[in-house]
Formats: C-alpha cells, sequence, structure tokens
C-alpha cells in the first residue's frame, strides 16, 4: 500500500481512516495481483534491502537474500584492514549486492564484476551510481562456462567473491514458485550436480589470485564436501565453512596452497 499510494508508512498510519485515493486502489490491486501470482515482492517494488543497503533489483537479477550476507561477514573477518587498496573480483555480480556493498566497507578498494547477462550488468551499474562506488568499479560482459574469459579481467586479484548457480538442474522446477518461475535460471542452474560453475571457478582461481589472496564462495546445504574436493584438486587450500543465521554451512572460504605461487 505504502508503494501503491507513495506514502511512507508513517503517513500511511497517520492517514489510516481516511479514504484511500482511486488511483492508489487501482496500483494496489494490480500489484496483489502480481503477488499473488507468486511474483517475488522484490521484483514487484524493484528493490531490496542488502547489508542495510537498497539494491535495485529486475527478474535479470536474483532477489538479494540475507543469507549472502554471510560472504559479507566472512570477508571483512578475513580482510580487517579497511583502508588497503585491496582489488576485488565477484564472479556472477548479478545485482551488484556483494561486490557494491564491499566497496562500501572498504573505500580505498576497487573492484571488477563479470557477469553473462547486460541486462544484469545495467542493474548492477544502477545500483553502483546510487551507492556512489561507480567510479571504483568495473563491470565485464563475460561467460566464465566459455574458455579465454580471464583474458578479460585484468589480476591478481585480493579477493575473488562469487555467489554462483549450485542448484542441481533437475530440482529447479520443484522450487517455490517465487523461485523456479520468476528467477533467472542461468543464476539457479549449476549442472547435473550443482557443481558446474564450482569447477570452472577453480581452474580460473591460481591465475586469478594474488599469492596471499582469499576465495569466498556461497554454497548451498549439503555441498562443502564435493566442493572443497574441486577445491583441493586445483591446488588450493579449504578453510573451514562459515555458517549462516539458521546454522547451514554457507560460505566456503580458500587461497593457494601454501608455498604454491600465483600462476
Amino acid at each position: 500500500m505504502s508503494h501503491a499510494s507513495g506514502l511512507s508508512t508513517e503517513q500511511l498510519i497517520a492517514r489510516g481512516r481516511d479514504l484511500a485515493p482511486a488511483p492508489a486502489v487501482e496500483a494496489l490491486r494490480a500489484l496483489t495481483a502480481r503477488r499473488v501470482k507468486r511474483e517475488p515482492m522484490a521484483y514487484i517494488l524493484g528493490e531490496r534491502e542488502f547489508w542495510g543497503l537498497p539494491f535495485k533489483v529486475s527478474p535479470a537479477v536474483l532477489v538479494p537474500r540475507p543469507d549472502s550476507e554471510t560472504v559479507i561477514e566472512a570477508a571483512l573477518a578475513m580482510m580487517p584492514d579497511r583502508m588497503s587498496p585491496w582489488r576485488l573480483l565477484d564472479l556472477g555480480v548479478g545485482s551488484g549486492c556483494l561486490l557494491l556493498t564491499l566497496l562500501r566497507e572498504f573505500p580505498q578498494a576497487t573492484g571488477v564484476g563479470l557477469d553473462a547477462s547486460p541486462d544484469a550488468l545495467e542493474v548492477a551499474r544502477a545500483n553502483a551510481q546510487a551507492l556512489g562506488v561507480a567510479d571504483r568499479v568495473t563491470l565485464v560482459s563475460s561467460d566464465w562456462r566459455l574458455s579465454g574469459w580471464t583474458a578479460r579481467v585484468a589480476g591478481p586479484f585480493d579477493l575473488i567473491i562469487s555467489n554462483p548457480p549450485y542448484i542441481e538442474a533437475a530440482t529447479i522446477d520443484r522450487l517455490m514458485p517465487e523461485v523456479s518461475r520468476f528467477e533467472p535460471r542461468l543464476a539457479l542452474d549449476g549442472g547435473p550436480d550443482g557443481f558446474e560453475a564450482y569447477r570452472a571457478i577453480a581452474s580460473a582461481v591460481p591465475h586469478l589470485l594474488t599469492s596471499g589472496g582469499r576465495l569466498l564462495v556461497e554454497i548451498g546445504e549439503g555441498q562443502v564436501p564435493g566442493i572443497a574436493k574441486i577445491f583441493a584438486a586445483a591446488h588450493l587450500q579449504v578453510m573451514p565453512p562459515w555458517k549462516d543465521l539458521a546454522g547451514i554451512d554457507r560460505v566456503l572460504a580458500a587461497q593457494l596452497e601454501v608455498g604454491r605461487k600465483q600462476v
């Protein structure tokens, strides 16, 4: 109702006994009809809060989720010097919620965000402008499923982050309608076993990460053993996972093996 009427929650409370204007009623009916079809509220309103910041969203990007804030928590804990000129890379930048939030937290850092979707990059670009970090971020259109994509990002990086697609392809249609019908399949489909993106990331990281740098990836429930095995095979040293607020292993961190130099 606040969105339909253009009034704040406080204004709605103050005018609670007033008749709603006809345009607001029509707008509310249209918005409600979309929600009845299970369209996510974030797409209906065009915005979602993440780490206390407002992010524009569209059906071209995943809806930012509180679980993903675990990536931010892990990054801040592992890189406590907020004023260092870190170089950050976000693989599958989407709305930019991870990369742009970290650029706000690290005011001297610069970042590169990569995504295969031009529409997603437009959303990230708008968010970078709105959050005042556009001069410190470079957005790159590329697909990590294709060879040669690493040449489009100028490494090495101190921190590589990603919330890659990790859902098994055959299970996507069984997810809640808000996800299966509306969120971009490209950002959900992790292949037959859910690990395709992690294999691509693992093969690229030795070419992109500094010798003292870190990799942080969001993962699905129960995926730690499989992803840890993939990372270990790529000569990455895996650290204990970070749990989300529900106590589920949500973020896996890794770095180059001790004594192994960046390729």
